[in-house]
């Protein structure tokens, strides 16, 4: 028996299959189901959502203490921009870059930071329809996330088993306010609150016959850790070092 043969037939028994037989409709991948089959699991999954959303706000402030984020919840988000200005203070924080998630427009950070010295700017490449001036602005903000001291995002979900951040592309948004500065500050409203990965890959896949699947996917779980260098565990190499969650609702 070849390497191969062995490593597969250590997947089968640990699936309790034997060779050849085919997924039950238990276990199939999100690659079998048809069109029709996804867009019944996905309403499902939206329905738990909403029935289930206090349950799961709970479970992912558990798994996301236990995965090392520092975690507040409060009330609306005008309590969220209060917390917010509060890390940035405590950080010391002079330039901050935040995301254009709904969740974020409306809380009044701008405001809240005007007259404290603390630099806020949008994290978004606009509607240039100039190659060279998306070029542009696109190396200026850049250049913004490695300067800053902190980014600010919203979710597109949350993941309550492992608790993981979900972010997906969105027109005009950069990723790299999430990536490049050494803290990030990610606030998830109730509702967001997906029960485990299963059910974002199938609403992903629900996207895909959508023609509407963004070219990545940023799942966020924790600070940035890296045991690359002699087995020692070091958080902060390849992104944020200190995360904070706050859960709004």
């Amino acid at each position: 028996m070849t390497s191969r043969d062995s490593f597969l037939q250590n997947v089968r028994r640990a699936l309790g299959r034997e060779q050849g037989q085919p997924p039950t409709s238990d276990d199939a991948s999100h690659i079998t189901l048809s069109r029709d089959q996804v867009e019944d699991r996905a309403k499902a999954i939206q329905d738990e959502m909403a029935a289930r959303a206090d349950e799961l706000f709970d479970g992912l402030e558990q798994s996301a203490e236990q995965g090392g984020w520092k975690v507040v919840r409060v009330t609306d988000p005008h309590a969220a921009a209060n917390r917010i200005a509060e890390i940035a203070r405590d950080l010391e924080a002079r330039s901050i870059l935040r995301s254009t998630h709904p969740v974020l427009e409306g809380m009044g950070l701008e405001a809240l930071l005007d007259g404290s010295g603390i630099g806020l700017d949008v994290m978004a490449i606009g509607d240039a329809t100039d190659n060279d001036e998306r070029d542009r602005r696109r190396e200026k903000l850049r250049q913004q996330a490695i300067d800053a001291d902190m980014g600010i995002t919203g979710v597109d979900y949350a993941i309550a088993e492992t608790g993981t951040c979900v972010l997906l592309p969105r027109k005009g948004l950069s990723r790299l306010v999430s990536l490049l500065p050494p803290a990030h500050v990610a606030v998830v409203e109730k509702g967001q609150v997906l029960p485990s990965l299963d059910e974002l890959f199938t609403l992903q896949r629900r996207e895909f016959f959508h023609e509407n699947l963004g070219s990545y996917m940023n799942l966020i779980t924790g600070p940035s850790r890296s045991a690359d260098i002699e087995y020692q565990l070091i958080t902060g190499v390849h992104g944020p070092g200190e995360v904070h969650m706050i859960l709004v609702g």
